[in-house]
Parts: C-alpha cells; structure tokens; sequence
C-alpha cells in the first residue's frame, strides 16, 4: 500500500485558494469592461432596436438623461439589435452567422471604449453622447454571474475533495477531471452571459472555446468515472478512448471542420450524456451481486444523471433542435448542484468511494473559511465597511452562526449524538437484568432497532466470531449473548444506508455491556443459589444432629439447652456468621461436648482423639466447614450406623487438617465412592471440596462405616 505523503486536507485546500484565485480572476475581467447603467431587452414586436428596462441611480445613462422605456437604436454608427443580446453564441445556426455575431460584438465594444465618449441615438431623440464608466460595479452584477461563479468553483472542490482524500485513486481523478471542467465551463460562461451589451471580439471567442472545452471535459470526466466505478467496465487501454474521441470533436470544431456550432458543440455535449447513462446501465447490471457497490451507485449515479440531463434537456436539446433553451443557460448551471449534493449524501449513507466521516470535517472546515472570506468581501465591497472591522464582524459572524449550523449539520450528516453513553448503559442494563426467555429477547432486538434502524432483524443460523460487518457494510453481525441468539441487522437507516465504522464500533460496545452486565446478573444469581444451598446444609449438618440430640435425651432440661442451641445456630446459619469467634482449642472442645452429649443420649459412646500441634485459629470459613463436617458425619453415624461405638479423630499438621469418623455398625455401603450417597455425605463432600479438599469413605476395621476428610490448612486459612 503506498503512503500518503500529503496531508487529505492539502489538495481541497489548494483547490479551495486557487478557484477563489480564478474566481477573482474572472470578477476582475468581468467588472474590467465599460458600463452604461442599463438593463436592456428586445422588443418582440421590433427587431430593431433594444428597450431600456431599467437606467441605474447615479450611472452613466441616468446622468446622461436616459430613462426606462425609452427605445435605444444606434450606438456608435452600428444600429443595435435583439441578437446583441443573445446568451450564448453557439446557438446560431451556422458559423457565418456565428462569425457575423462576433464581428458585431467587436464592434460594439470598440465603440464603448471610444475615448471621447459614445455616440447613441434614442428613438424620436437627437443623438448625444454617452461616457460609460470605465468599470462595472459589483452591484450591477446579475444573479446569473454569481450563480456560474459559484456553481464551477463548487464542483471544483468537491472534486478536489474526493481526490484528497481518496489519494491516488482513477474514479477520484475523473470526478475532480469533471470538477474542473465544470469550473472553466462555468466561470467562462458567466463573463460574457452576464455582459451588459458587448465584449472584444476575440476576449468573446476565446471565453465561448473554453466553454465548450469545460462542458466536453466534464462529460469526459464523468464518463470515465462511470467506466471504472464502482466496477471496472473496460480494459485501462479503452477507458481514455471516449476523452480522446471528445477532445478531438472540440478540435475539430474549433477549426471549422463541422457542418455547424450545433453539430460542434452540442452534439457531443448531448453524446456525451447518453454515453454516461449507457455506462451508468451497465454499472448497476454489473454490480447485481455487491449490494454495497449498487447502493452508491444507484443513489450517485442517479444524481449525475438528473442533474447533466436537467441541463442537457433544457438547454443543449433545444438549441440541437432548432428551437430557444427552455431556461437561461446560466440558471440551468444550477442543476450541476445536485450531483455534488448527491456525492456528499452517497459518501454519507452508503460510503461512497469508500469516503471515512472524518472526510465530512474537512469539507465543514474549508467551508468555514469560504464562508469568513465571502462575508469578508461582502461587507468591504458593498457594505463599505472599514477592513479590519470587516474581518471582525466576518469571524463573529461565523463563530455565532455557521459554528453552531456546522454542529448540527454534522450530526445530522454523520449520525452523530446519537444519545447519552448514560442513558444507553441503562437501556442495556435493562435487558441484562430482565429474566431470560422471549421478553428479554424481544427487549434486546428493540434497543438494536432504536440505535440503529435497520430495514430488518434476522436470527443468524449461526454464532458469528464477533460484532462484524457483512455483505461489505450491508449488515451488522453480533455474536450470541447470554441465552439470545446471534442477530443480523440489514441495512441501516430504514434501508437508506450501509452500516459504518462507526456502528459498528457502537454495536461492539453495546455487544460488551450487555455480556459484562449479563455475567454481573449470573454472578449475582449464582451467589443468591450458593446461599440457600449453605443455608439448607447448614441446617441438614447442624440444626438436624442437634435436634436428633434432643429426641433423644431423656433430661428436660437437656432438651432445653439443645433447643436453645438450635436456635442460637439457627440464627448464625441465616446471617452467615462463617466466623471462628474461638481458638481452636476452645472450638474443639465445645464440639466435643455437644456430639458427646447426643451421642450418650442415644446410648452410644464418643472416642475423641487430638493429636499433632496446629494453627491456633482457623480462619472462619475453614472453622465453620470444619465444624459442619464433624457434625454430619458424627450425625450420620447416630441416625443411621446403629452402632455402639463413635471415634473422632482430628490430626492437627501445620499445613493439614485431617478429620476422622468411624463407626461400628452396620455401614452404609450406599455412601461409597460411586454409588451415590445420602444428603448428608453429600453434604461432606461438597464442605470439602469447597475448602480444596478430598474425601475417603469406606468401611472401619469395626465392620461399620469410615470417613476421612482432608483439609488443607493455608494462608488464607490461618490465623494467628
């Protein structure tokens, strides 16, 4: 891939100082020629002779004594006519009256640069003379003149625009090709369409050849696109044909090699447009399989088709056919604006020519500064305001008004703002936490369809690796999360766009906070069934064989302290008092005492054996499983061994707790390894296996059952 070695803004930039160079360039030629303060017009009903319209307050004719309505005949000795006034000169019949037009404007100008002043004669007035101004005032420009001057100098960015951005791209280099015909077509129409009366002969000729090479270059420009975008259409080796054939045709008119200015201008002009809608045919045949490339094609291609036709249509048709343009050709300039329009709104909702948001800013922030230098301008030539405050007003009046439409502008273009970060990790915490099933599902899909707006929502048949763009942009995976199956979003935007970088770096996020919000909910669910699971074994372990050790005492007052107890533990097991309050020593010996007394109650008898030398303390957790487990296994023996005789033994190591139960009674051959086992050595097992220790069952040399339970006793087991 070959590195960027300007900056994207550089060439929009460039294009941006020199179209206002040559904007200020054709200004000057155009406010350089002689001015009499009138607005003119043809009579209908005479041909000879040119009404007077308006005569300008303060101008050469209203000093001269000229009024609206008068009949202007004769300048100079030539009589003037209606075709003086004619727009555009390439629509006369044959290049004889072509040329007799041109010698006519030679002579007319001549005759308003006469140094002592012109001769004019007035319908029913004796002749008198009338000393233009040697400049025109911006003031007496027509809208027409603005409208040309704007038109080409826009295009003219875009395209640079595009080229800056893209870099060396073919399809970018066409447009900005077609860019800057668009501006010599346009800024050289819009000297001499908006001519009071006459220009210099040869100023004429030259300004009318740039024309039609500016008109011929943007049909080549567009042409080319179309035949290498989206889709290569042609091998490189013809793409430049149809320039070459064009640029020959406009040769060829220029030297008088064709029949007539219709047949030299346009007809190729008109060629062109046709070729450019073949091309765009062929393009949206081509691009049936890439829903992205049709997308931009459809929407751009329709743009460049609409707006050249408009003008083709209502102008170049016309004149081809013999008959008057249906509009003056310097409005019809304005249907060239809805093909940029058209690319800016492509590069928007369908990426066209791959084209990133940033580039957006770009064209916001050069647009700032034409903006501050057309204010500028403004407020110095026709306000007459002083330069400096000139400026000043200028920069506040963009900081104040243009800032703050940008912004909007932006986020309506962009999609951005599209809500608060706040507000949506509360929407997705929402569905996080509402209980799996349809609901949740169905709460999900909405907050996707709200963010989004895609034409559909499709369950994807399988888990795709991610969140990830499919079909190049035309839908937006996103992975399984939870219990809810993967989703596909077509379309974004009610189907009017692709999705972009940036959806799907939001969808990423969305994606994130909905799995860490759904795993803080399982985890938080998990919590909630390992509490009742230690509140139902603490009761199985505890509170059973205290209460079996009530039954069985003979002594009320027994029966007493042991209810008591169970009510002591039975409020320790439901506020979790997973605590050691006692030394080890202490904590022994008072379980010795309570098994010892339920044991001698049922008649049996209690062996206790401690030996090795251990932690002072155990930590609460281990103290607590430590005391669960002797009290089941102890209780086991008394509800089901039928046995006469209990040991314990407990082996105090510094890093090992091993605890030892026998029985010698009949056994329990259902609690060996594999074959199940009741609640209550179930019990045992999962208190171990919770501490990271191992269980040993099996039969006691007594003939009855044997428990072995191995506990490690570590760092974060001990206390000191």
């Amino acid at each position: 891939m070959t590195r960027r070695l300007t900056s994207p803004i550089t060439l929009p930039l460039t294009a941006l100082v020199l179209g206002l160079g040559w904007s200020l360039l054709v200004l000057l030629l155009t406010l350089g020629q002689p001015w009499q303060g009138l607005r003119l017009a043809p009579d209908p009903a005479r041909p000879a002779g040119l009404i007077i319209l308006d005569v300008v307050a303060g101008g050469p004719a209203d000093s001269a004594g000229l009024r609206p309505g008068q009949r202007l005949l004769q300048i100079g000795d030539l009589p003037v006519e209606a075709g003086d006034l004619l727009e555009e000169p390439d629509m006369l019949p044959d290049f004889a009256g072509y040329d007799q037009f041109m010698a006519r404007q030679g002579r007319l100008a001549t005759a308003l640069r006469a140094p002592d002043g012109t001769p004019i004669r007035l319908e029913a007035a004796t002749p008198f003379v009338l000393t233009p101004a040697e400049h025109r005032p911006v003031g007496s420009l027509p809208a027409v003149f603005w409208v040309q001057l704007f038109v080409g100098t826009f295009g003219f960015v875009a395209g640079a625009w595009v080229l800056g951005v893209r870099g060396n791209d073919l399809p970018a280099g066409f447009l900005f090709l077609a860019g800057v015909g668009l501006l010599v077509s346009a800024h050289a129409a819009a000297i001499y369409s908006s001519r009071e009366l006459a220009l210099p002969q040869q100023l004429f000729r030259w300004l009318s050849g740039i024309n039609h090479l500016g008109a011929i270059t943007f049909g080549v420009g567009m042409i080319g696109l179309f035949l290498v975008y989206p889709i290569r259409l042609v091998r490189p080796v013809w793409i430049w044909l149809p320039a070459l054939l064009l640029w020959l045709w406009w040769g060829a008119n220029q030297a008088r090699l064709l029949s007539s200015p219709a047949i030299g201008f346009q007809l190729p002009v008109a060629l062109a447009l046709l070729i450019i809608a073949v091309c765009v045919a062929l393009q949206y045949r081509a691009t049936r399989a890439d829903p992205r490339a049709r997308a931009a094609l459809r929407w751009f291609g329709l743009a460049v088709l609409t707006g050249a036709g408009a003008f083709v249509v209502t102008v170049i048709l016309p004149i081809l056919l013999g008959f008057s343009p249906a509009m003056p050709q310097g409005l019809a300039f304005l249907f060239f604006l809805p093909i940029y329009g058209g690319l800016a709104l492509g590069v928007a909702r369908y990426r066209l020519f791959e084209i990133e948001d940033w580039a957006f800013r770009i064209l916001f922030y050069l647009a700032g500064m034409l903006l501050l230098l057309a204010l500028d301008a403004l407020l110095i030539a026709v306000i007459a305001v002083e330069r400096s405050a000139a400026f000043g007003l200028s920069l506040l009046a963009v900081a104040l008004i243009y800032l703050p439409l940008r912004s909007g502008l932006a986020r309506r273009v962009l999609g951005e703002g599209r809500g608060h970060e706040g507000a949506l990790f509360r929407a997705v915490t929402d569905v996080a936490l509402t209980p799996p099933g349809g609901s949740r599902q169905a709460r999900w899909q909405q907050l996707l369809e709200e963010e989004f707006r895609p034409l559909q929502v499709e369950r994807l048949p399988g888990p795709p690796s991610g969140v990830q763009l499919a079909d190049d942009g035309a839908a937006l995976d996103l992975p399984a999360v939870d219990t809810m199956p993967g989703l596909r979003l077509v379309w974004a935007r009610h189907g009017r766009a692709l999705f972009s970088p940036r959806d799907l770096s939001r969808a990423q996020e969305m994606v994130t906070m909905l799995a860490e919000a759904s795993a803080s909910r399982r985890a938080y669910e998990t919590g909630v069934a390992e509490e009742r699971a230690r509140i139902a074994q603490d009761m199985h372990d505890n509170i059973g064989i205290q209460l079996m050790g009530a039954l069985h005492s003979a002594s009320v007052g027994r029966k007493d302290a042991l209810i008591r107890e169970t009510l002591s533990d039975l409020r320790d097991i439901v506020s979790n008092a997973n605590r050691a309050e006692l030394s080890l020593d202490e904590m022994l010996a008072d379980l010795r005492a309570t098994l010892g007394e339920h044991l001698s109650a049922a008649g049996m008898e209690l062996d206790w054996q401690l030996q090795g030398l251990g932690p002072a303390q155990l930590a609460p957790r281990l103290a607590h499983a430590t005391r669960s487990i002797l009290r089941e296994a102890v209780g086991n023996a008394l509800r089901h061994s039928g046995g006469r005789h209990v040991l314990v033994q407990i082996d105090l190591q510094p890093d090992r707790l091993v605890l030892t139960v026998e029985d010698d009674g009949r056994g329990l051959s259902g609690a060996l390894p594999g074959n199940g086992g009741g609640n209550g050595l179930a019990n045992i097992r999962a208190r171990a296996a919770g501490q990271g220790g191992a269980v040993e069952m099996g039969a006691s040399g007594a003939g009855g059952l044997r428990i072995r339970v191995d506990l490690p006793v570590h760092g974060e087991g001990v206390t000191s």
